[in-house]
């Protein structure tokens, strides 16, 4: 039957559902803004009926058993429900309201019409009508159909009926919406942010996003399945808590029983035909309509498309999918071999495979070869290359290593590199591109390509780069000696080993942070590329941008290489470049850079952009987007939403880190549970200790310094300090001026103001907001007005530095409170309360309280003690406690007053107690 249209006052909202056939309402499921709108409909004068229209699975059920609760206060509530068994039953449904009524009489329309008003009667507990709530109403009968219909239009019951879009709505409901007294809303998949709530409410804790998102994923956004792929994942073990965080430790098993149960709800109704056609797709999906039409049958298609079970591809050709990935694993795991052998050869000589598109490409080569066919290996390539891409890394090493012909070999050999390295299984992706440069068979380009790759796997592991020089050095000597690449067959070759060395000492160079030599490098590399081959050079060149990008960051030019990594993203790739994984290779410098320069929202942008452009599964990459969220926290100072998020991102990157982002995420875990007194910090500073140096330098030097302060935080002893002043020593004999700003930055946080000046002179040398911002805070340390105060403020405040920023705001208030500048002094206390309110630390009325933290007994009497002017030696005597340690309390104590140095010190210590500071 056709569907209307949604009138004006219709609604089309997501709502989080429940099973099927559900009767208790789950309160913790949110349908947004669908139960206001349905209710407000019920209520409204003219109003008699609500359909709700949605494919099984997407709630349904519990969001009657909500509007059960709304109402069932002030009016009578009836359930009525819909059953495939008594569609061809007369009044089947509602036998439980006639039960009173004579045999004789129960084929009369009016005495059936009469019992129900009686019951109505019966069980009413207001002056308004009756509440009719009907699930599955397509499958009422007509005699009920119309007998509700009289219902309603009698004024005596309101209805909400619920439905299965590819029925429509039975014919004498139907005529309410044509008489304008119906309404419609409709119920869609959940978004990925309810499915990750819905996920969470499941299991009661933290679950990392793209696990949820992986979940969501194979439900495309059905609830029902979502529901029972997360209780099947967490029955089968493949789904843990781990410190806290629910996360998947394995490849989840798709096909059990309950979820056969489920998806075979979700056929119902389904003719044999439609089955085996619906089979045959699942097989070979995405299919061209047409070769599905002539094999299946053009009906079965056409009652697979009328219920919604498949639908266009969506990628600009006339081929269909199944609606939902979990109904193709399952299905394909219940066709029998031999079927599958059958249809496999009734189709595959009728098709074209789709080299360019992946799903066609992927699902062919897997049907083909689950049906022990042979398939080309230049097919097997192609596609093993995509799998790795899409992170089906079990699938791409199956896939590489069928291919046979040895000139395919050496892309074939970096394919399983690279899946075992996704894997975490680094020690096999560098045993797997072992290359014996004196083997006679070996190729050119397979002794480049794979030298190439294997330096970068050996970067991956945390190997010594001095095995990189050493490969580079082997590179060298075995171009020299290959008379093959003097003569004019291969002049490409010759010219690109040379090139691949430079670009694996660059790699070296980049490994240990030798910033201030690489710039000769690269410029070599990029005179040399007119010689290479076309396919080659914009790989070389790539590569070579993305690393000047990450020494330009280094050496303090972050928005320089922002603009250089985004040039070595749109060089156009041929597709069998996928392998070196330029995307992500380019993704995280640019991201990096965009982080050093202050430009946080764009790096969030960033790395929200790839995911969605990559293809790249989420559950490999997602703990990159925690380490980017918890990083920017942690410069903003919210270090109470960075704690989360970098306890989620370690879990994450214990089991799949490509990125090598494990240290700078433990790092700075450590650094803020240090600050906070968390217990975790030991779990922190040991996941940190057994990371080792296994990513560029541009990531383990901030790692470093973030280690350092939290050493200081936790020992208070000054040897975080002088661990910081190494860091930022180390940094500027390489003249990367970021990484000296940033541990310089930590130092001064912690109280070190003993090169101020320096640090001033490096902020101003490095480009972007938040630099810049610095330059200036350190100006007004050195100065210590309130107008100078006042414009550092502004600046971090604008840098959305905010914890800095208030700092600066109340040292500026406290200067202006003495010199009584009432207007210093207002725009300071407004500014104050802008940072608490961004840093979640309570209003204005309070502001000192919310920006100066609360001292220790130890630190008073040590503040007590220097204020009355004893030395660092007295008051370690006084206290019988060390000079390193009095120092170490007073560079804590420097910190939390927001001051330089002792100087400072009274006045600062006076606020203090005069804020609540327990002084």
């Amino acid at each position: 039957m056709k569907e209307p249209h949604s009138r004006d006052t219709a609604a089309s909202v997501h709502g989080l559902g429940g099973e099927s056939g559900a009767r208790q309402s789950e309160p913790w499921l949110d349908f947004g803004q669908l139960l206001p709108g349905i209710t407000g409909a019920i209520r409204a004068d003219d109003c008699t009926a609500v359909f709700v229209v949605g494919e099984t699975g997407l709630g349904a059920s519990t969001l009657l058993a909500q509007l059960d609760s709304a109402f069932g206060g002030d009016r009578a509530v009836v359930h009525i429900h819909g059953s495939p068994s008594l569609t061809a039953v007369p009044y089947g449904v509602l036998a439980p309201f006639l039960a009173q009524l004579p045999i004789a009489d129960i084929s009369s329309r009016v005495a059936v019409l009469r019992a129900l008003w009686d019951h109505l009667e019966g069980i009413r507990t207001g002056s308004g009508p009756a509440l009719l709530l009907v699930d599955d109403t397509h499958y009422l009968d007509d005699a009920t159909c119309e007998i509700l219909t009289e219902l309603l239009q009698a004024g005596w019951a309101k209805m909400v009926a619920a439905f299965v879009p590819s029925s429509g709505v039975p014919e004498p409901l139907l005529r309410l919406w044509h008489e304008g007294t119906a309404e419609w809303f409709e119920l869609e998949p959940l978004t990925a942010e309810q499915g990750h709530e819905l996920c969470e409410a499941l299991l009661g804790g933290v679950v990392l996003n793209n696990t949820s998102r992986g979940f969501w994923t194979q439900a495309a956004g059905n609830t029902l399945l979502l529901k029972t792929l997360v209780r099947e994942a967490e029955a089968s073990g493949g789904l843990v808590q781990r410190n806290g965080v629910w996360l998947k430790t394995a490849a989840v098993p798709v096909h059990t029983v309950r979820l056969e149960a489920v998806v075979e709800l979700q056929l119902l109704g389904v003719s044999s035909e439609g089955r085996e056609a619906l089979s045959l797709i699942a097989l070979a999906e995405p299919v061209d309509r047409t070769l599905i039409n002539v094999v299946a049958g053009e009906d079965a298609v056409q009652e697979l498309l009328d219920q919604r079970l498949v639908v266009p591809a969506g990628n600009g050709l006339p081929s269909i999918r199944l609606v939902n990935p979990i109904y193709g694993e399952v299905l394909r795991n219940l066709v029998p071999a031999a079927q599958s052998l059958q249809l496999h050869r009734q189709i595959i000589s009728r098709m074209d495979v789709l080299e360019d598109n992946p799903d066609s490409l992927l699902r062919m080569v897997t049907w083909s070869l689950d049906c022990g066919a042979d398939v080309p290996d230049r097919l097997l390539l192609r596609a093993a290359v995509l799998a790795v891409k899409l992170m089906q890394n079990e699938a791409a090493l199956r896939m590489a290593n069928a291919v046979r012909e040895m000139p395919l070999h050496a892309v074939a050999q970096a394919v399983m590199a690279r899946s075992y390295f996704n894997l975490g299984r680094r020690d096999e992706a560098a045993a797997v591109l072992t290359l014996d440069t004196t083997d006679s068979d070996a190729g050119s380009s397979r002794v480049i390509f794979g030298s190439l790759l294997r330096s970068v796997i050996r970067a991956g592991i945390g190997q010594d780069p001095s095995l990189i020089q050493a490969d580079a050095g082997q590179l060298r000597e075995w171009g020299g000696q290959q008379p093959a690449l003097q003569g004019q067959q291969t002049p490409d070759a010759k010219a690109a080993v040379p090139v691949v060395a430079d670009l694996m000492d660059l790699l070296v160079a980049s490994f240990e942070g030798t910033y201030g030599a690489m710039a000769d490098g690269l410029e070599r590399v990029l005179r040399r590329l007119d010689s290479v081959d076309v396919a080659l050079t914009v790989l070389f060149k790539a590569l070579a941008f993305a690393l000047k990008a990450e020494m330009l960051c280094a050496l303090g030019f972050g928005r320089q290489g922002r603009q250089m990594a985004l040039e070595a993203a749109v060089l156009e790739q041929p597709p069998d470049n996928d392998v070196f994984f330029l995307p992500q290779f380019i993704a995280s410098r640019h991201v990096v850079c965009a982080l050093a320069s202050g430009d946080w929202s764009d790096a969030q942008g960033l790395v929200d952009a790839y995911y969605e452009s990559s293809g790249t599964a989420t559950a490999s990459f997602g703990g990159a987007a925690y380490v980017v969220l918890g990083y920017v926290a942690v410069r903003q100072g919210k270090t109470a939403d960075a704690l989360p998020m970098l306890t989620a991102g370690l879990e994450a990157l214990r089991d799949s880190d490509p990125q090598n982002l494990f240290g700078l995420c433990a790092a700075m875990a450590f650094y803020v549970a240090a600050g906070a007194g968390a217990p975790e910090a030991e779990r922190f500073r040991a996941d940190y200790k057994t990371w080792g140096q296994r990513c560029m330098y541009l990531l383990s030097a901030q790692a470093s310094s973030f280690f350092n302060a939290g050493i200081e935080l936790l020992e208070h002893d000054g040897s975080g300090i002088r661990g910081l002043r190494r860091n930022a020593d180390e940094a500027a004999g390489e003249s990367a001026t970021f990484l000296e700003l940033h541990a310089l930055e930590l130092a001064l946080g912690l109280g070190d103001t003993g090169r101020l000046d320096r640090f001033c002179e490096v902020a101003d040398a490095t480009e972007g907001e938040w630099a810049q911002a610095l330059a200036e805070y350190g100006r007004a340390l050195k100065g210590g007005s309130a107008d100078q105060y006042l414009a550092a403020a502004e600046k971090l405040h604008a840098a959305s530095a905010f914890q800095l920023a208030a700092k600066a705001y109340a040292a500026a208030l406290e200067d202006a409170n003495k010199t009584r500048s009432k207007e210093v002094s207002a725009i300071a206390r407004a500014g104050l309360a802008r940072c608490n309110e961004e840093l979640g630390q309570g209003s204005e009325e309070s502001p000192h309280e919310s920006v100066v933290p609360k001292l220790t007994r130890r630190e008073w009497d040590i503040v007590n003690l220097a204020v009355q002017g004893l030395s660092d030696r007295q008051i370690a005597d006084e206290l019988l406690i060390s000079v390193r340690t009095v120092e170490g309390h007073l560079y804590r104590c420097y910190s939390k007053l927001g001051i330089a140095s002792r100087d400072d010190l009274a006045r600062a210590a006076d606020l203090a107690r005069g804020t609540g500071g327990n002084g």
